[in-house]
Order: structure tokens, then sequence, then C-alpha cells
């Protein structure tokens, strides 16, 4: 089964309004390859490949955000592994890969 960037969850953006003293949402698409700006939805617990680029995120981003998310990965990790459809691949892909980096002396 080919897999590819496509739109497949909504999401919900939260716009503060300061003239209507609310908020206003708009509704955009994730994952549209043809909208550079569209959001990218990563669901670390059924996906490694998500885990792992939330940890490289936290690296590269402010602290108080690092830190937050450490400790949703630190709940997730701690949480039982469900995987997704391509969190199989990609759980499947990490063990092939450290498989074949499997030196062998003799």
């Amino acid at each position: 089964m080919e897999m590819r960037l496509r739109p497949k969850y909504t999401v919900l953006k939260i716009l503060p309004n300061a003239e209507a003293r609310g908020i206003e949402s708009r509704f955009m698409k994730s994952t549209d390859p043809d909208d550079v700006d569209s959001p990218f939805v990563l669901m670390p617990r059924k996906d490694p490949a998500a885990f792992a680029a939330l940890i490289t995120y936290c690296q590269v981003c402010e602290p108080q955000l690092a830190q937050e998310i450490a400790e949703w990965l630190t709940k997730i990790a701690q949480a039982p592994p469900v995987f997704g459809i391509q969190g199989t691949r990609n759980y499947e892909s990490v063990r092939m890969e450290a498989v074949r980096g499997i030196v062998v002396s003799r």
C-alpha cells in the first residue's frame, strides 16, 4: 500500500478575537501538500517516528515549551504502546534498521 502525504485530519485553530472579546476558530486540513501553511499532525503514542521527532523538537525550542513537551513524552513513554497504521510501519522500519546495524565479530 502506497502511503503519501494527504489531508487526514481536520484541525481547529483557535484565534483570539480582541474586538469580539472572545475567540474565533478556523478549520484547517492537516498535511495538505498544496498548502505550505497546513499543520502536520503527530501522534507520538501511535508512531515511534513522531515520538523521535518531538524529542528533536524539544532540543531546539524554547525551554518552557520543551519542558511541557518532555513531561507529555514522559507520560507517553510510560503508557502501553498503541500503534496506528503508519506507526506500525515505522516501528517495523526502526527494528529492521537496528538489525541491519548489527556487526558480528568473528
